[in-house]
């Protein structure tokens, strides 16, 4: 499993010794089936426990470099004062122009452009609290390779949803190369989990990416900045726009470790659970060109689902010597999941929200203990193209967010939408 790296084989023994695989309240699995994966899998099977024992994230350490490769750049900024700079509106849905999705309380629509660009494509979301202000952030993969923007963030005022617009404002993600250097973060930008000032986001290849909240920084804006990034003679540019915000370390898979035990991390989630809060992490499968063949036969259900424990006091992962070991996975036996977030009416770990493009669009009700429970868009019971969704901690809204149906700028048939549902309506 380990081949002859020492350090792995002795951070494989202490996670035995130290109990980790499926927890007491997750069904049991015998070594062999765990080990080989073979049992041809079923689609809306149970979640089945997945031994992870050999996969480990590393700490890449450079919290403090990081910051200081910045400092040159300008004064840190929080979310606050960007809060206070919002320069985008987008229209509150009615009953209209909202899709349909079982339980729906309310969302919003971007403003005319973003609906219609091409050239971004929204992939995640996760939600949290600044000062007195409700905030939802969006995560935009930039579809064109030449030159390649990486992944801008759209910060959106969510705190009053009863009125006809709500204010954003997109940042660009960024990542220090030296003192006063940075370039574009060239990822899918697939999964978000907010944590405390940290901005965790999924690496596909590698694992998480971490963003510092209170790390904000604003630069030039004239018309030079527009094609460029970094720094260009004495300003800092970033394409145009006015904030960027900085990554401040990460947490990679060991170039050792190899598939299958190596898993993509296609979106993330937030779980505040139980005793240890949690990171979610998982792998978007399907049929086609991404099979994730892990159970030997069943092509596009074998994407594996990972709790990642969180110190809640320093908001990063629970690390022993710089390595962080699952705290248990699951085989999701469904496809072409897109996002994950917990089940906030039950105190069990065990039960999960995902969202999936299988069938134009569905919401599936997970757990280990039944079979799951669907919501389609093709039976009107929720929207088309679904992608990452932020749970809140109070069991109360559930939402959501939109890839868009290509070509289709109406939300209420397809067009890209944030929206949140009552949780107990889809529970």
């Amino acid at each position: 499993m380990f081949g002859r790296d020492p350090v792995a084989w002795s951070l494989f023994i202490a996670t035995c010794l130290g109990g980790c695989g499926p927890a007491p309240d997750v069904e049991a699995r015998s070594e062999t089936a765990l080990e080989s994966q073979a049992r041809p899998l079923t689609e809306g099977a149970p979640l089945t426990a997945h031994d992870a024992s050999c996969l480990r994230l590393v700490d890449q350490n450079t919290w403090t470099s990081s910051v200081a490769n910045m400092a040159d750049v300008g004064p840190a900024l929080g979310l606050p004062a960007l809060l206070g700079d919002l320069n985008r509106a987008g229209p509150v849905l009615t009953a209209s122009t909202h899709p349909p999705a079982t339980g729906y309380k309310g969302g919003f629509r971007w403003n005319d452009g973003d609906m219609a660009t091409t050239d971004w494509i929204p992939q995640a979301l996760t939600a949290g609290v600044s000062g007195d202000t409700n905030v939802a952030i969006v995560s935009w993969h930039y579809a064109p390779s030449s030159p390649d923007k990486g992944v801008r963030l759209s910060v959106a005022d969510i705190s009053n949803m009863s009125g006809s617009t709500v204010n954003y404002r997109h940042v660009l993600l960024v990542r220090p190369t030296g003192a006063g250097q940075f370039t574009t973060v060239n990822e899918h930008g697939g999964g978000l989990a907010w944590f405390g000032n940290y901005l965790y986001m999924a690496d596909t290849s590698d694992g998480l990416r971490v963003f510092d909240l209170t790390q904000l920084r604003q630069v030039d804006t004239s018309t030079t900045c527009e094609t460029q990034v970094g720094k260009v003679g004495s300003v800092w540019c970033a394409y145009g726009y006015k904030y960027v915000l900085p990554q401040v370390s990460a947490y990679t898979v060991p170039s050792a470790i190899a598939s299958p035990c190596r898993p993509k991390f296609s979106f993330l989630g937030k779980d505040t659970r139980g005793g240890t809060s949690a990171v979610l992490s998982g792998e978007y499968c399907n049929s086609g060109d991404a099979q994730c063949p892990y159970d030997g036969s069943t092509p596009g259900l074998g994407g594996r689902l990972y709790r990642w424990p969180l110190n809640t006091s320093t908001n990063r992962l629970v690390a022993v010597s710089g390595a962080v070991v699952p705290e248990r996975a699951w085989i999701m036996n469904e496809p072409n999941v897109q996002g994950v977030a917990p089940l906030m009416t039950s105190t069990a770990t065990t039960s999960y929200w995902l969202s999936s493009t299988r069938y134009g669009g569905a919401l599936f009700k997970v757990s280990t203990s039944a079979s799951r429970k669907a919501y389609l868009s093709g039976s009107s019971q929720w929207a088309r193209m679904p992608e990452g969704m932020h749970a809140t901690g109070s069991g109360t809204n559930l939402w959501t967010v939109t890839e868009g149906v290509s070509g289709v700028t109406n939300p209420a048939t397809g067009g890209r939408v944030v929206f949140f549902v009552d949780q107990a309506a889809v529970d």
